[in-house]
């Protein structure tokens, strides 16, 4: 038993970070064919090449690995521990947040009565230490990156918060695998308010720094934002931390909108497997939408994004929340 627990608490950051690599490269892959660019080719260290092969597909993975590899500089005028805890801190928040989602109906914490409450909580920290870190290292660069970034927490954290709750209030439970019973039960949220689905999609957009809102990591403005002066080992960190982060969102919203890829009662070793496979195509799906987005999108200054948010995106994150009240009454879900 004890020996299972810990194999569990391995393996899920584990096919987190794996499937953050796939579900990147599909990213990368579709905006550089947006822009009739090839998309990653391989660009690694030599060692590294000759112990992994060529794989294109693996060229985030790739990206981390060749970081370990180089020196991290610390600026001198940084304040050093805050700049080197903040990327770890993310990172094992990032982990933290693994564990509250259903891969297919396998989880470690999805069944906690609070799991919503503590999953809001932890993914509002990664955003948060991702800007302690970007002003601790007195770049401006970094300090402006992560003036935006907060800036633009205020508003997307907002509606993140109003879409995961709307899901929460239809099926009158707090727990991600509530919901998923409740979506087995009746049919998935996104049928019953698309206008939730909506709103959290656009939210992922924010909170993974996609166009229309890469703001805080604009290039040809502010270099990388608030990750300009980090290198080597720590930003390879802040990177995994991402991949992560990406595969939690994603995992997320398949949660709480479309069945956690519950298609058949994991009854037995076969039916978990089936239901963990269509959830990974789920998430696949997903992540495809959100390249297209941010393939076509135009990026917004920072005054336009918290506008735009502020004239349509909560108004629409209201509108969400008092319809998943309407449509708990009609069904009459106690």
């Amino acid at each position: 038993m004890m020996g299972m627990l810990l194999f569990t608490i391995i393996a899920i950051p584990v096919l987190c970070f794996i499937l953050g690599v796939l579900f990147n490269y599909e990213i990368r892959k579709i905006y550089a064919r947006s822009q009739y660019r090839l998309g990653p080719l391989l660009s690694m260290h030599s060692e590294l090449r000759d112990f992994l092969g060529s794989s294109r597909i693996l060229q985030p993975l790739y990206d981390v690995l060749k970081l370990m590899f180089k020196e991290t500089i610390i600026p001198r005028s940084a304040r050093k521990s805050l700049f080197i805890s903040s990327p770890i801190i993310s990172l094992i928040l990032a982990v933290l947040s693994s564990y509250f989602i259903s891969y297919g109906g396998l989880s470690l914490f999805a069944d906690n009565p609070l799991s919503i409450i503590f999953i809001t909580y932890i993914l509002i920290g990664v955003s948060l230490f991702w800007v302690l870190g970007g002003l601790a290292s007195s770049s401006p660069w970094s300090v402006i990156g992560s003036r935006r970034e907060a800036e633009l927490m205020l508003v997307i954290e907002v509606s993140l918060l109003s879409s995961i709750f709307s899901s929460a209030i239809i099926s009158n439970s707090l727990s991600i695998g509530g919901i998923m019973s409740f979506q087995l039960k009746y049919y998935p949220i996104i049928l019953l308010n698309p206008f939730a689905a909506l709103v959290f999609i656009i939210s992922v957009l924010g909170k993974l720094h996609f166009n229309p809102f890469e703001i805080s990591e604009a290039d040809v403005e502010i270099v990388s934002g608030p990750y300009t002066e980090y290198s080597g080992k720590l930003l390879a960190v802040i990177l995994s931390s991402k991949y992560i982060l990406t595969s939690v969102l994603t995992g997320l919203f398949v949660n709480l909108f479309i069945s956690g890829g519950l298609i058949l009662p994991p009854s037995n070793p076969y039916n978990q497997l089936i239901n963990f496979i269509v959830f990974i195509l789920e998430c696949f799906i997903v992540t495809f939408i959100v390249s297209i987005v941010h393939s076509i999108a135009p990026r917004f200054r920072i005054d336009q994004a918290i506008s735009w948010s502020i004239k349509y995106l909560w108004p629409l994150s209201a509108f969400s929340i008092i319809f998943s009240i309407i449509i708990r009454s009609i069904l009459g879900v106690t």
